[in-house]
């Protein structure tokens, strides 16, 4: 058995630790509530935006525009990944890099060229490691993400889309439920369609809902019109507005508004998850260090017990010497 110094030692260190970890888990907390705010004020701001869109479809869906333009081959796939740039909150990460990986590796295996543009130091560190080809890489967002970090992003991705560089843009990151829930999924961001508005937890149900879509659907073949994206909607009843400037105008500058909202809704929805799978992992390494601090004790209970009862023989068995 240890020397009681030895255990006491212990027991200090893994305190430390565990003061260290209950701090972390109080800063979390305390971020998470603005977190979730900001997330609603977000999504209730994109669906503004959609709804905007779905009007504009439904009294004209013969409007062209680049960002609804179907893919050409098809061949090129831009995958958007969304990590944190610190660690310490379980495996959040893990879920994620698999996520993206898992969608990688399907795309390559029917045959496509995949580029990824990965957002947080974690992320850039695995897919670099492993060498895969990173088209572009942020960092220092994941903390607080800001409505202009999501525009610069998406003005890449827009470029790289309407430039030809791209077919088809994808977008993956963690999608938060509650503090204590999140989900990896994956979506589709460009071309922009009825398909945009959904979310996959599994790679596969997207890969096999957009990737090989008929030509003959509205969602493939040639046209870039608005039409595809009230398939299957009813169109809310409002009275004829006269639009200034003219419909495809504002179409010009709504689309890429809405690529900006959904990107910085998906930081938002990534941020928010990490900060509760922090708070989650730190109040189990704190509990943890609970539990091993009080078995440590009776440790040092039963050593010290076993170090007095030692010297109390020999305190005996030297009387008895001396006695004799």
């Amino acid at each position: 058995m240890e020397k009681p110094e030895k255990i006491q030692k212990r027991i200090k260190s893994i305190s430390d630790t565990q003061k260290i970890t209950r701090a972390m888990k109080m800063i979390a907390s305390s971020k998470i509530k603005k977190a979730q705010s900001r997330i609603m004020e977000a999504r209730d701001f994109i669906y503004g935006i959609e709804n905007i869109i779905s009007d504009i479809a439904c009294f004209s869906g013969f409007i062209s525009n680049p960002l609804l333009k179907s893919p050409g081959n098809d061949k090129n796939i831009l995958i958007v990944g969304i990590t944190s740039d610190k660690g310490l909150c379980g495996d959040y990460n893990s879920n994620i890099i698999r996520h993206i990986e898992n969608a990688v590796n399907k795309l390559i295996g029917i045959g496509k060229k995949v580029k990824l543009i990965i957002i947080g130091k974690r992320g850039k560190n695995y897919f670099k490691y492993i060498g895969y080809d990173l088209d572009m890489v942020y960092e220092n967002l994941s903390d607080y993400p800001k409505f202009l970090d999501a525009r610069e992003i998406s003005k890449h991705i827009i470029s790289r889309y309407v430039e030809g560089n791209a077919d088809r843009v994808l977008l993956c990151y963690t999608e938060f439920i509650n503090p204590a829930e999140n989900t990896p999924v994956i979506m589709q961001l460009l071309p922009i369609s009825n398909y945009s508005k959904t979310v996959f937890r599994d790679v596969g149900k997207l890969i096999n809902s957009i990737i090989d879509i008929p030509s003959d659907s509205p969602h493939g073949g040639t046209e870039n019109t608005v039409s595809g994206l009230i398939e299957g909607k009813v169109c809310r009843i409002f009275p004829e507005f006269v639009y200034d400037p003219s419909l495809s105008e504002i179409l010009d500058a709504i689309l890429p508004e809405y690529i900006d909202s959904t990107v910085y809704g998906a930081l938002l929805d990534s941020t928010a998850s990490e900060t509760g799978a922090r708070i989650t992992a730190m109040r189990s390494a704190s509990d943890n260090a609970a539990e091993i601090i009080k078995e440590l004790i009776n440790m040092y209970h039963k050593a010290r017990q076993q170090e007095i009862t030692l010297e109390i023989a020999e305190v005996v068995s030297g009387a008895g010497i001396f006695s004799s």
